[in-house]
């Protein structure tokens, strides 16, 4: 049974959406149901990877110069 949603997507996201819906000739309700389905059927990732991802990808890292500088002289990759 369908149940009925009410939600506030951007409205790029809402364009990309109508516009797959059309080319693909199919209700965008379906398509966001796919969607959706797709994404909750994958392994969510653990708390620490979320954390990581958003201290390092949401948003602007601050740090001085002399931290950039030191950060890049880091051996990494351990060799």
């Amino acid at each position: 049974m369908k149940e009925k949603m009410e939600i506030l997507i951007e409205e790029e996201v809402v364009a990309l959406a109508n516009s797959r819906a059309v080319e693909e000739h199919r209700p965008m309700s379906d398509l966001i149901e796919d969607a959706l389905v797709s994404y909750l059927r994958r392994k969510a990732p653990d708390r620490k990877k979320r954390e990581a991802y958003k201290t390092f990808c949401e948003q602007a890292i601050q740090m001085s110069p002399a931290e950039f500088e030191e950060l890049l002289k880091e051996d990494t990759w351990g060799r």
